[in-house]
């Protein structure tokens, strides 16, 4: 009973289907929620700027974060990094990709660079992770993923194009290029050196370096006092417990699934769907541009996220002794826990 061929074949036959379109379900899931939640930071930091400067939403952002994350790793008694190197690439990670990420943004914006602009450089992230990646990591892009990346990249664009009109300053330029240096430097980083960190304490350690970072870009930026309004603390919480913890939990989580490039990929749409979330929320109109940029992204994504044979496949296969870089990659791509 049960133990004929007969029985068993169908079951293992069905199981690689079930399990490729699980994935695909998965995969569709999480890049609808990634992007709602990567968006929904511009939609309220975009009202938060309204009766908040930019270096105090910035410093109380990253201080609640730190507070709610502090109580997290008490609470639930996480373990801290044994190893001091393990501090120090916690503190850099978060340093890079919160603090150099967000005070480029609020710089640029405060220097004269549009929104447009600012978005479109900083949003860039994907196309620098991609070109670094494969020296560093040994990750092989697909022609179709670099058509992908070409896409995404013309995606963002042209949903910002009707913004491309007020360029600002040198130094507003150069700022949100540090902030994109900074998304794109914390991204690989995290993904060389934080693998394998506790999820609690590693981002309580990186929002903790976040908010001694911001402190100088505070101190002469809008000072430390906080309107007590109910649109500054709303601001403050939203952007606290879904910009900097929930944002950034499944933007590690991502980085544990995906090669470095499609895991930044999904970046590509948070430009077109901000621009369709500001229409009702922010009174803003929605241009040809917004809706040809998230067609092109969603193909983009599409595309570079499109699955491949892994390459540790092969390494296992052939049994050949690692060289550093395939050591390189199989840290960053598995888990302790997997």
């Amino acid at each position: 009973m049960g133990s004929s061929p007969h029985s068993t074949e169908p079951t293992t036959a069905g199981q690689p289907a079930a399990s490729r379109a699980a994935g695909t379900w998965w995969k569709i899931g999480f890049a609808v929620l990634f992007t709602c939640v990567w968006s929904s930071g511009f939609i309220v930091g975009s009202i938060g700027t309204r009766t908040v400067a930019p270096g105090t939403l910035g410093f109380w952002r990253f201080l609640v974060a730190t507070v709610v994350l502090g109580a997290i790793v008490l609470l639930s008694r996480a373990p801290w990094p044994r190893r001091p190197a393990a501090w120090i690439h916690l503190f850099i990670t978060g340093f890079l990709l919160q603090t150099c990420q967000f005070a480029g943004v609020f710089l640029a914006l405060q220097l004269g660079v549009s929104a447009g602009l600012t978005s479109l450089i900083t949003d860039s992230t994907p196309l620098v992770v991609a070109a670094a990646a494969a020296p560093l990591f040994a990750e092989r892009l697909r022609p179709w993923q670099i058509v992908g990346l070409v896409l995404g990249f013309a995606g963002v664009a042209a949903a910002v194009s009707t913004d491309l009109t007020g360029f600002g300053t040198i130094a507003g330029i150069l700022a949100a290029i540090g902030g994109l240096a900074g998304s794109a430097g914390g991204t690989l980083y995290q993904k060389r050196f934080g693998d394998h960190m506790d999820m609690r304490t590693g981002m309580f350690l990186q929002m903790v370096a976040a908010t001694i970072g911001i402190i100088p870009l505070t101190a002469v930026s809008g000072g430390f006092a906080l309107p007590l309004t109910p649109v500054a603390i709303g601001t403050v919480t939203w952007l606290a417990l879904v910009g900097s913890i929930a944002a950034f939990v499944l933007l590690f989580l991502l980085l544990k699934r995906q090669p470095g490039a499609s895991a930044t990929s999904y970046l590509f749409l948070v430009p077109p769907v901000t621009a369709l979330a500001g229409v009702p929320l922010l009174d803003q109109h929605l241009t040809p541009g917004s809706i040809l940029g998230f067609a092109l992204a969603a193909t983009g994504v599409a595309l570079v996220t499109r699955h491949s044979p892994p390459l540790a496949t092969t390494r296992t296969a052939t049994r050949r002794t690692p060289q550093p870089a395939d050591d390189l990659n199989s840290r960053v791509s598995h888990s302790p826990e997997t």
